[in-house]
């Protein structure tokens, strides 16, 4: 059997496949001229990402404004485009590989700065799936990308970072349900396509309605972001199921 794909496009089409997780995904395209059109016509905020990587990198937030112009930020740098064909033209310099236009999740904020949550899924050979850990990753002052090392951000705990949150119409307890809820919903589904793999970090989101958003599936989560919060438990927990998977394995 050939090696899987690894793109963020590949893993949305497994994950859009199931009825219970459509209305958890952003819509998702191949960037393309039709593509952002589309796209900044539907939405007010769109975003370009690489079709495969992490970290973070190359991320760039387009926001329709009025009379034609487009409001373009990477990392901290923001720029005004009066056009859609130049806004494409401005962007297309920008991408030396494949990309992605995926609708703007409009992400909680704790304390005034966006906020995305990592969930990890993992099992043992055998067990279902369970998740092992959950935290928020916060974004630094004026950054659209909550990659901790990127944007100089900070984690929190879930709970913490819920509760800094203004989310209307929902409990931390009933959200952090539904972002378990969701991962272990997602893990079971791409694992019919990633047959071998026994562990998945979700990137979620939480809009400030409390709906909770599959923003992306890593297959090679970093797990050091638990390392960074004081309590180290779900650290250990991770960890552990790793361990017993390496003996297994």
């Amino acid at each position: 059997m050939g090696k899987k794909s690894e793109t963020k496009l590949t893993k949305y089409s497994v994950l859009r496949a199931s009825p219970s997780l459509v209305s958890a995904l952003p819509k998702t395209r191949r960037f393309s001229k039709q593509s952002l059109y589309a796209f900044l016509d539907q939405y007010k905020k769109v975003i370009a990402k690489p079709a495969s990587g992490s970290g973070g990198a190359g991320v760039i937030l387009v926001t329709r404004q009025t009379k034609g112009r487009y409001r373009v930020q990477r990392g901290p740098t923001r720029r005004t485009v009066r056009g859609k064909q130049e806004t494409y033209q401005y962007l297309r310099k920008k991408m030396t590989t494949p990309y992605l236009i995926q609708r703007c999740i409009p992400l909680a904020r704790a304390n005034g700065s966006l906020f995305d949550v990592r969930v990890m899924a993992q099992r043992r050979p055998g067990s279902p799936w369970t998740v092992t850990g959950i935290l928020a990753k916060v974004a630094g002052k004026g950054y659209i990308i909550t990659n901790i090392k990127r944007s100089k951000g900070k984690v929190l705990p879930i709970r913490t970072a819920i509760q800094r949150a203004t989310i209307r119409g929902a409990s931390d307890s009933t959200i952090i349900a539904r972002l378990r809820r969701i991962a272990i919903l997602a893990a079971n589904r791409l694992a019919r396509y990633y047959t071998h793999q026994q562990v998945f970090g979700f990137d979620m989101g939480i809009d400030s309605n409390g709906r909770v958003w599959i923003i992306e599936a890593n297959l090679r989560p970093d797990i050091t972001l638990f390392l960074k919060l004081a309590d180290k438990s779900m650290y250990s927990k991770i960890k552990a199921y790793q361990r017993h998977v390496r003996k297994k394995g």
